[in-house]
């Protein structure tokens, strides 16, 4: 986990025989005991679909058209993470008491979910709680739930309104590649690293075969982060020949996701309600049932509500487009799963597109052998809706789906990284003046070694700073933060600002010429740290165990645990030329095992297996 992630269990005040002090809840957690609560978190998950419901398996209670919308739950308690936050707070409070022996305990500041689960396991324990304790102020939050949900519904109803969705698209002549975008994201030649840049060639090389194209905008057409309350009414177009997804579906298409949310509130009272559920609430001895039926609320109002919609929506699109075969790149998450049941319900096949690193603590795309098949009981339920083809980077990627996500092998083909490949296209086009000017850019002196610290900084914050006072005391060296896409250089000024030989590069600063001029690559969980081992560059990872813990564990790559000084790790990395000739060994047998690298086909491979599934409907038809 990142340092950042740990700084969210909270601060404990302890009595023992030494007086009152201080502790961090999570200094009890060693790495052994970060992945025991992120398995623990997801077995807790994926048990919910099983715990009955009004006399049914939660999987089979809630459905729509037939689909059980567990598909959706899990996602929603993924990715909010409070499952895993509470596992890791019972076990990081179990660790503490067992070491510490205080006599007693307290919530040093305002953390809901120590305070929901330190009283119940302070008593197991004899140890008493002091201070507040329980969820504050609960009806307030489920209050703000159901006016998010409202809000939502009325933004998507407000979309309908606007100029740009008013008109509908007309009714196209069957065929051709259908391909699902997010609007908020798109542009044509996107930046690397961008989704665009995984999807933009193989939609280029669709065109060129050629064939019939149509791109379909699902989401806002503003980024997250510059969304504002007006925008589903006053719009902002997405770039490009995109139809946005309002345009095939006006209110008419909503009768079945409007039943959704019609039943929202007496759904939730049954979920509430289930004795199995209530009694699942209880991890490690405390009685978590307040945060959990939080978290179910926003399952009910929140996820379930928007997913019926974006199954309508893709319903309409894909009557209107009859499309040969769709192809998205967000197949895993809540659109894309939505648009999965939809090709699937009018037998349209259906394309993935790996956009990132598929880690082995991604929910999304771990499943369990029963969800891959119908629910006996159910016949409309036919299990997990999966592309009918996967394209993935590698076989890494492809062991990983076919181990744990118990995907059918032919339902995978390893296409490569239109992404990797433009890359690796651009290093090998770079001059030497080229790199010398990259190198002067990240401010790196003749004779220094230049390290390019490759992040985000939510993931970084934790080690920034001893990172930062580790070069500070290399003369020799010169660090380049390149800003992550999603960030200012503002963030990491206040630690650049610790060392002269720190410089904070600009998130539009080319990544290729970055990693031929540099000596070393330092990252927490970016993916960058793989590039830069197809370009012959090595890489120190900090804050494990992290999504890149695999690739350190087989030594592709150098690493650095919580708490483990940054500075000799930098150092072996930098001028130990027997660990870097053993990383290079290791390196080139591992990339070579899982197929890991770039041969410059890998967007016309993606592109014609898109086709040929396009193909094989049209002589079905």
């Amino acid at each position: 986990m990142s340092s950042g992630h740990r700084d969210a269990l909270g601060v404990l005040t302890i009595d023992d025989a030494a007086g009152a002090r201080r502790v961090r809840l999570a200094d009890y957690l060693d790495a052994a005991a970060e992945e025991a609560a992120a398995a623990a978190a997801h077995a807790w998950i994926k048990a919910l679909r099983h715990l009955t419901v009004d006399g049914q398996p939660l999987r089979r209670r809630f459905h729509m058209r037939g689909d059980s919308l567990w598909w959706f739950t899990e996602l929603y308690l993924h990715k909010q993470q409070v499952v895993l936050q509470l596992h890791r707070t019972v076990m990081a409070l179990e660790r503490m008491l067992l070491a510490e022996r205080p006599s007693a305990i307290a919530s040093a500041g305002p953390f809901r979910l120590l305070r929901a689960a330190g009283p119940a396991l302070a008593a197991a324990h004899g140890v008493r709680w002091r201070g507040p304790r329980g969820v504050q102020r609960p009806r307030i939050r489920l209050a703000r739930i159901s006016l998010r949900a409202r809000l939502l519904r009325l933004g998507s109803r407000a979309s309908r309104l606007r100029p740009d969705r008013r008109a509908r698209a007309e009714r196209h002549r069957p065929g051709g590649v259908a391909a699902f975008i997010h609007s908020a994201f798109w542009v044509r030649g996107g930046a690397a690293g961008s989704a665009e840049s995984y999807i933009g060639p193989v939609l280029e090389a669709i065109e060129a075969a050629p064939a019939v194209l149509r791109l379909v905008g699902v989401g806002p057409a503003a980024n997250f982060r510059a969304r504002r309350w007006w925008h589903p009414v006053q719009g902002t177009p997405a770039s490009g020949p995109v139809i946005p997804i309002e345009a095939f579906a006006g209110l008419r298409a909503f009768e079945d996701s409007d039943g959704v949310w019609r039943d929202r509130r007496a759904s939730l009272r049954t979920l509430w309600r289930s004795a199995e559920i209530r009694r699942h609430a209880v991890i490690g001895g405390a009685d978590c049932w307040p945060i959990v039926r939080e978290e179910l609320a926003g399952v009910v109002l929140l996820q379930w509500t928007w997913s019926a919609r974006a199954m309508d929506e893709a319903a309409a699109a894909l009557d209107a487009l009859r499309p040969a075969v769709a192809l998205t790149y967000a197949e895993a998450g809540g659109w894309g799963r939505a648009l999965l049941l939809e090709c699937r319900r009018r037998g349209i096949p259906s394309v993935g597109l790996q956009h990132g690193f598929i880690h082995r603590h991604w929910l999304n795309y771990r499943h369990e052998a029963d969800e891959m098949t119908p629910d006996p009981d159910a016949p409309a339920d036919r299990g997990f809706p999966h592309p009918t083809r996967t394209l993935l980077f590698d076989d890494f990627a492809r062991e990983h789906l076919e181990v744990h996500g118990r995907f059918p092998p032919g339902a995978l083909a390893v296409t490569g990284s239109p992404r990797l490949d433009a890359l690796v296209a651009a290093a090998g086009r770079l001059s030497n003046e080229d790199i010398a000017e990259a190198r002067a850019a990240a401010g790196a002196q003749a004779g220094s070694s230049l390290v390019l610290l490759v992040t985000k900084y939510r993931e970084a914050a934790g080690v920034l700073d001893s990172l930062v006072d580790a070069v500070a005391a290399m003369p020799d060296v010169q660090l380049a933060i390149k800003t992550h896409p999603a960030e200012t250089p503002d963030a990491y000024a206040a630690a650049a600002a610790r060392a002269a030989n720190v410089r904070i590069l600009p998130p539009e600063a080319p990544l290729a010429p970055l990693l031929r001029a540099s000596r070393a690559v330092v990252t927490v969980n970016s993916t960058v740290a793989i590039d830069a081992a197809v370009l012959g560059v090595p890489s120190l990872v900090l804050g494990l165990p992290n999504n890149l813990s695999p690739f350190v564990d087989a030594g592709l790559m150098s690493g650095v645990s919580p708490g483990a000084p940054i500075g000799p790790a930098l150092v072996r990395i930098l001028y130990d030329e027997g660990f870097r000739v053993q990383l290079e060994g290791d390196r080139a047998g591992y990339l070579a095992r899982f197929g890991i690298g770039s041969d410059g086909r890998a967007a016309v491979r993606s592109a014609n297996a898109v086709l040929d599934l396009a193909a094989t409907r049209a002589r079905a038809r």
